[in-house]
């Protein structure tokens, strides 16, 4: 699992730096001695290195799995968000540039009498500008997402494939055979993950089909779905990761979501998500017939116990439905039989939205596990710890070794974050806490 770690993430910034100014270097080596104008330059640059983002930011979401598993899905989508807004104002600085040095001047945008690259610059433009503007909007009008995202996907293939054609059809950057040659391998490397995102992936769904077997209200308004492999030995998994599921006729379906597997690594022909009712989709799984077909494009993600066998114990600190795939990480340690000490702290507003707490129960007596639970607003009969899980509540609850211990925390972001600045307080190595973030996706 050390793949997963500071070295790995060096080298995918190391890749992405280069995928963003290789092209540029290569165009000012061709470009050296053409005598080319200051402002002809800055628009060179800044449309070449914009086109290279615009490939980074096609490649991020692509659901490539050691780049989730490094980062994690939330950070990858964080990371997704910032490079389009660079390349958005590349673009924008590309076109500015352009309008003052051409002689053409607006007559650009003229597009039944200018060049087929102008026409595929101006449609690349406004669909970049639309699918901004439309992310940016989602925060604030929160459409249904379904419908936004079959937007988002569509205007980030119009944008990608009319940039690489407007490159293409002004030859003279692609007439050199190093730069050309970069080029269509960008082209291809972007056909290439969308064949692998769209057919490869579902087709793969659909050899390990799974088969509802039941659904199961949970305390706390949240609903567990229960899946059984559909004559396959099932999807191999590890403790703490996470699928996308799909639930139709068949895989090509386009809606689907992420959710962390809830049980145990050692049986995947049987798992569970438990699934908080936030959406139309978690509304819609409560209502999953037993025997209606589901397919799972995973597993994903690198927050697991794997290559921590060493560790004295785990601490395994959850906020509401961020509970899910530490009880996988405890149901599969209690299938292995393992005898560390570990201590599982649950915080929750009130103590009904407690999520899961009989399952925790079950666990018990088979591990030998500590349940912490943290409740803010207790009832009057509440007899276990108040408040939030703060500095004060892990000075109490930690053993005096706290900093030998590997931590795996999980729920919503602000939590999250706090919790790590705690036990970064309490002298916990930042290498021994493991985190994943919990929000819609």
């Amino acid at each position: 699992m050390r793949m997963y770690g500071l070295a790995a993430r060096l080298r995918w910034f190391a890749a992405y730096l280069a995928v963003l100014l290789l092209p540029f270097f290569l165009t000012w080596l061709i470009l050296h001695d053409s005598h080319i104008r200051p402002g002809e330059g800055l628009a060179l640059s800044a449309g070449i290195v914009g086109f290279s983002t615009l490939g980074v930011a096609v490649v991020l979401p692509a659901r490539l799995h050691r780049l989730v598993a490094t980062f994690g899905i939330e950070t990858v989508l964080r990371i997704h968000r910032v490079i389009a807004m660079l390349a958005g104002v590349l673009v924008l600085l590309h076109a500015v540039v352009v309008l003052f040095v051409d002689p053409r001047g607006l007559r650009i945008f003229e597009l039944w009498h200018t060049t087929w690259a102008a026409r595929a610059a101006t449609t690349s433009t406004v669909a970049l500008l639309l699918m901004i503007g439309l992310a940016v909007r989602r925060r604030r009008r929160q459409p249904r997402y379904e419908g936004w995202r079959l937007v988002h996907n569509a205007l980030a293939a119009v944008v990608l494939t009319t940039a690489w054609l407007h490159v293409w059809w002004l030859a003279h950057l692609v007439r050199h055979p190093l730069l050309g040659g970069w080029f269509i391998a960008m082209g291809a490397l972007a056909a290439g993950l969308a064949v692998r995102r769209w057919i490869w992936l579902p087709l793969r769904a659909r050899r390990n089909a799974y088969r509802v077997e039941m659904v199961r209200l949970e305390p706390g308004d949240a609903v567990t779905l229960v899946l059984r492999a559909d004559h396959h030995r099932g999807m191999q998994f590890h403790a703490g990761q996470f699928a996308w599921i799909k639930i139709g006729s068949s895989p090509f379906v386009f809606e689907e979501h992420p959710f962390s597997v809830a049980s145990s690594a050692e049986h995947p022909e049987r798992v569970e998500f438990t699934i908080k009712a936030l959406g139309d989709f978690t509304e819609l799984v409560s209502a999953v017939r037993p025997g209606r077909r589901v397919f799972l494009d995973g597993p994903y993600g690198g927050f697991t116990i794997e290559g921590h066998g060493a560790s004295e114990g785990f601490v395994m600190i959850a906020g509401g439905v961020g509970i899910t795939p530490l009880l996988s990480m405890l149901r599969t340690l209690a299938d292995r039989g393992d005898g560390r000490r570990h201590r599982l702290i649950v915080g929750a507003r009130t103590e009904d939205r407690i999520l899961l707490s009989r399952q925790v129960d079950e666990l018990r007596g088979r591990l030998n596990l500590k349940v912490i639970e943290v409740v803010e607003t207790p009832d009057a009969g509440w007899r276990g710890e108040v408040g939030r899980i703060d500095l004060d509540l892990l000075s109490r609850v930690l053993p005096r070794r706290a900093r030998h211990l590997e931590y795996f925390l999980c729920g919503p972001p602000t939590m999250v974050a706090g919790i790590c600045q705690d036990l970064r307080d309490l002298g916990v190595p930042l290498r021994r806490i493991h985190t994943e973030l919990f929000s819609s996706v």
